[in-house]
C-alpha cells in the first residue's frame, strides 16, 4: 500500500503533466469531490470548494500567471513529511518575466487525506511576500492574473 507521501508525489507528478498538457481532469482521482483548497498570505488568497471549481481554478491561475512567466519550483531547501493524515511540503517557488527580477517565496503545502484522497489542500506563502508580490505585479505584472477565481 502506498504511503501518503508516495500518493502526494504521484499527484505532484500528475500536476506537472497536467501543467504541460493542459488536461487538468487527470488530477480528479487524487482529490475528493468536496475538496477545499486554500491559498494564504498572498494577494490572490482564496478558498475554493469542490473538485470542479478546484480544477477550473488551477487552469485559470496557471494560464493567467505561471505559463506567462518563467516558473521554478523547489529552488533551494525542500522538505516533505507526514503527520497523521497530513502531508506537509515546504519548497521555494520563483517566477520571473522577461527582464524582471525574480519574485520568490517559500511555500508550505499541507494536504489532508481521507480514504486515500486529498480533502483539503492549503498553500501558505512566506510572511511579507504579499507586499513584495504586489510591488512586483505593479512593475512587471501587466496582463498577468494569478487568481484561482473571480473576486
Amino acid at each position: 500500500m502506498m504511503s501518503l507521501i508516495e500518493k502526494f508525489m504521484e499527484q505532484r507528478e500528475m500536476f506537472e503533466t497536467a501543467y504541460e498538457s493542459g488536461n487538468w481532469q487527470n488530477l480528479r482521482p487524487f482529490f475528493a469531490e468536496n475538496v477545499i483548497y486554500e491559498v494564504s498570505n498572498i494577494s490572490f488568497h482564496c478558498e475554493v470548494r469542490g473538485i470542479d471549481n478546484f480544477i477550473s481554478g488551477l487552469k485559470r491561475a496557471t494560464d493567467g500567471f505561471d505559463k506567462l512567466c518563467k516558473r521554478e519550483i523547489n529552488v533551494g531547501d525542500y522538505m516533505i513529511a507526514q503527520e497523521g493524515n497530513k502531508v506537509l511540503v515546504h519548497s521555494v517557488v520563483r517566477f520571473a518575466r522577461d527582464d524582471s527580477p525574480p519574485i520568490e517565496s517559500g511555500l508550505w503545502e499541507i494536504a489532508s487525506y481521507e480514504d486515500g484522497l486529498i480533502t483539503r489542500m492549503i498553500d501558505v506563502y512566506d510572511p511579507g511576500v504579499a507586499e513584495q508580490f504586489s510591488e512586483w505585479m505593479g512593475s512587471w505584472g501587466e496582463g498577468l492574473d494569478p487568481r484561482y477565481q473571480d473576486s
